[in-house]
């Protein structure tokens, strides 16, 4: 009764991608977020700002030079002597470090410290491919659904119309009709729950990427190529390597040492080059003896030059603390950075079982979708012939459009699993989504003529 119609129903999702004109690749959505996120604005300028950390440090290395000079003018008009004096100065000072742990640690922290920043950057980069694409696939999954619950709603209008035009016959009795109505009512509940969701995830991929969803193009799975190793090890070591999780768990490890040694410093002595250079001269009005006396009247220059040595001796003991916090600090971001490595390798094998097991539960749901509608039809039949029962026919719709919905679910977490795998590894680029915009259906057309042959 509905075999072409449950034929295009089953077309539909395994061919979801064939016979639509939208417009935005997942490619097009990530360069499109790339500029209009502020996660990754913010992001991009928490690098510029990191990298800074480098020239200060440098900075305290270099001398640091300064000019000065001053002009006084004294009048007391009562004085026996300097009644009206007028003083000019002028200096130019010099300090270079010699030995300083501290600055040392500083220019050491600075060039971990810009180190990280990029590669957080990247990190930052990375997550917003990551949630664009988790986006936009809950768009595509979430608009499937809604395809399935709506084509489900029509097939059971249907029925239950059929089945109170029987009971006015006399060839149905209340409990089909009661049935059909139940499954009707719960499709339309489903329908509005499903395009609830759909309207969320709309909000979402439109919050990162200001693009309509409306205009998202879908995926063919079909010919997403993958090219991962054989090799579980060689792929969990490799995320190991790369991932940039454990990168910054590493460049926070070497920032911990940096810590120490400028909490030790504080213990060493300071010294540095100290010169300066400078004059004054004062002249008085109406200068009498007294003023040659007194030295109201005078003008020297002034050269020095010379080394400075600092040393603490005590301070409260707050330095002493200070190290052994730094070196609390040390053991914790190593213990971090071995608790991030053991992480990265069990992402890494999720993500490869995703693969590997997902491309196979796809094509399997997709034999159980055909298995599912062959079902309907076969119970559609033993109805007829009083064989099975209205509830036996609605389980097997049920059955069916749960399968659609597999199908979509199957999909969307093996084209996750896909870009998972590239994150986790720390190879997850932009030019790596160009593989999503695929239009190469060639690889279905042994799918399209098992569904000629239904």
């Amino acid at each position: 009764m509905f075999e072409n119609y449950y034929k295009s129903i089953i077309a539909l999702f395994l061919f979801s991608s064939v016979g639509h004109a939208y417009a935005t690749t997942l490619q097009e959505a990530v360069n499109a977020a790339s500029t209009y996120d502020a996660g990754i604005n913010a992001a991009r300028f928490s690098k510029e700002a990191g990298n800074e950390k480098f020239d200060q440090g440098v900075a305290g290395l270099l001398p640091s030079i300064g000019v000065e000079s001053s002009y006084t003018k004294q009048d007391q008009p009562h004085a026996s002597y300097g009644a009206e004096v007028k003083r000019h100065s002028y200096g130019l000072n010099i300090t270079q470090p010699l030995f300083d742990m501290s600055r040392i640690a500083a220019l050491k922290q600075g060039m971990v410290i810009a180190d990280m920043a990029d590669v957080e950057f990247y990190a930052a980069q990375q997550k917003l491919i990551v949630d664009v694409s988790d986006a936009f696939f809950q768009v595509l999954y979430q608009r499937e659904v809604l395809q399935a619950t709506r084509a489900a709603s029509q097939a059971f209008g249907q029925q239950l119309g059929q089945a109170k035009a029987a009971l006015r016959l006399g060839d149905s009795t209340r409990t089909d009709v009661d049935e059909a109505q139940a499954n009707y009512d719960a499709a339309l509940a489903k329908e509005i729950a499903n395009r609830n969701d759909l309207e969320v995830a709309n909000g979402l991929y439109q919050r990162l990427t200001g693009l309509s969803a409306d205009e998202i193009s879908p995926i063919n799975s079909s010919c997403v190529r993958t090219n991962i190793p054989t090799d579980l090890k060689v792929v969990m070591d490799d995320a190991v390597k790369n991932n940039l999780d454990v990168q910054t768990a590493q460049f926070q490890l070497k920032k911990a040492d940096t810590d120490v040694l400028a909490a030790t410093s504080a213990h060493l002595p300071v010294v540095s080059l100290q010169g300066s250079y400078g004059g004054n001269w004062s002249r008085g009005e109406g200068e009498n003896a007294l003023d040659e006396v007194f030295g109201t009247t005078s003008k020297t220059r002034n050269t020095m030059v010379g080394i400075n040595v600092s040393m603490p001796i005590f301070q409260g003991g707050g330095q002493l603390s200070q190290s052994r916090e730094a070196l609390y600090r040390r053991e914790q971001a190593k213990n971090n950075l071995q608790d991030t490595q053991r992480k990265v390798k069990q992402d890494a094998r999720s993500a490869y079982l995703g693969i590997t097991n997902g491309l196979a539960l796809l094509r399997a749901q997709q034999k159980a979708a055909i298995s599912a509608k062959n079902k309907v039809n076969s119970t559609q039949y033993g109805h007829e012939l009083g064989l099975r029962t209205i509830v036996d026919e609605l389980t097997a719709q049920q059955n069916y459009y749960e399968s659609l919905r597999a199908i979509s679910e199957a999909r969307f977490k093996y084209l996750t699993s896909i870009l998972e795998l590239s994150h986790v590894s720390g190879r997850l680029n932009y030019e790596q989504l160009s593989e999503f915009n695929c239009s190469d259906y060639s690889k279905d057309t042994g799918n399209k003529q098992k569904m000629d042959e239904l």
